[in-house]
């Protein structure tokens, strides 16, 4: 009776310990099998995130490259000093391509307060001028240029040739406590009194773009300039 209890419980501690075996096994496969999942799952981030690297590498590389210089426009866009050897249909397109600026941008818009009507006469006020047009076209009719250069144009290149323009026309326009004869006067308007209420109004005033010589003076200036060359014969 012993004997077939004992051989019994061996039987069974045999039979449990071949079901632990096969749990353990079945455990360690289906491990395997998630472990396998995880890193084809790791596999395919990884893989996402070393073309997102690229990506990134390749930006910076195009960031780091030397950009390309942006198209001269044409002249009278580089800005030419009003010394330069030009010739007169050179002068002319500049005496527009500067006025023109001038009287439609600048003028309204920035340098009422500061202007005088004889600016034209200023030849460094010309020059000055002529560098913020160039300027302005850069920063703000030139394609695809960054918000910065516009920036600039407003807070370096306007504030400095306004003070330029400040020093070199503070001797013009009306007559004034110490200075009773300036440079390029600016008439007087007549004040109406009872003999003359109604008094002509002055030719031009410190408020106008320009006095009524700037048209004969800019012809003047053209006229003192070299011819321009022949077209090419064909």
């Amino acid at each position: 009776m012993a004997d077939d209890v004992n051989v019994s419980v061996g039987d069974m501690l045999l039979t449990l310990t071949g079901h632990i075996s096969e749990v353990r096994t079945r455990l360690k496969e289906l491990e395997d099998q998630n472990l396998h999942a995880e890193l084809e799952g790791l596999s395919t981030r990884v893989g996402g995130l070393g073309e997102t690297l690229a990506g990134i590498v390749e930006a910076i590389a195009a960031m780091q490259a030397d950009p390309e210089p942006d198209p001269e426009p044409d002249w009278p866009g580089v800005s030419p000093n009003w010394t330069d050897d030009i010739d007169q249909n050179q002068a002319r397109e500049l005496w527009d391509w500067l006025t023109g600026w001038c009287q439609n941008i600048l003028w309204p818009i920035y340098a009422q307060d500061v202007w005088k009507p004889c600016w034209y006469r200023h030849t460094r006020v010309r020059i000055a001028l002529t560098a913020l047009r160039g300027a302005h076209q850069w920063s703000y009719e030139s394609p695809q240029v960054p918000p910065t250069r516009g920036l600039e144009w407003e807070h370096r290149w306007w504030p400095a040739t306004e003070q330029l323009l400040k020093e070199e026309l503070k001797d013009c326009g009306l007559p004034r406590d110490g200075l009773p004869v300036p440079r390029h006067p600016v008439p007087v308007p007549i004040q109406p009194t009872e003999a003359n209420p109604n008094p002509p109004p002055p030719p031009f005033t410190v408020r106008d773009f320009a006095d009524p010589g700037f048209l004969e003076y800019m012809e003047r200036n053209i006229a003192r300039r070299r011819e321009p060359a022949p077209p090419p014969e064909d």
